[in-house]
């Protein structure tokens, strides 16, 4: 069932590169699926494609800083399955 309304995100920080990826060079795509709760938190994060050198952590923390309005039913706040994606470039 879809909502009326899906999320609203407010505020999605960018996820900090670590030295270790810089030093080796390290690009890509995490790719997370997610769920934006009806409280308005981040949970049940699944990695579906991961980076090495601690990025894959840096976007986990990343997601979960994610401010949003939850998406609504009938009036009122539902859980919603998203799926997020965080570049990093050296």
């Amino acid at each position: 069932a879809q909502p009326d309304e899906k999320v609203r995100v407010l505020e999605k920080p960018e996820p900090s590169y670590t030295e270790e990826a810089r030093a080796n060079k390290i690009a890509g795509t995490v790719i997370l699926r997610v769920v934006f709760t009806s409280k308005g938190t981040v949970e049940n994060i699944h990695v579906m494609r991961e980076l090495p050198n601690g990025l894959t952590e840096r976007a986990i923390e990343a997601a979960k800083k994610i401010k949003f309005v939850p998406a609504m039913k009938d009036g009122h706040a539902v859980s919603m399955w998203m799926q997020l994606e965080y570049n990093f470039w050296p």
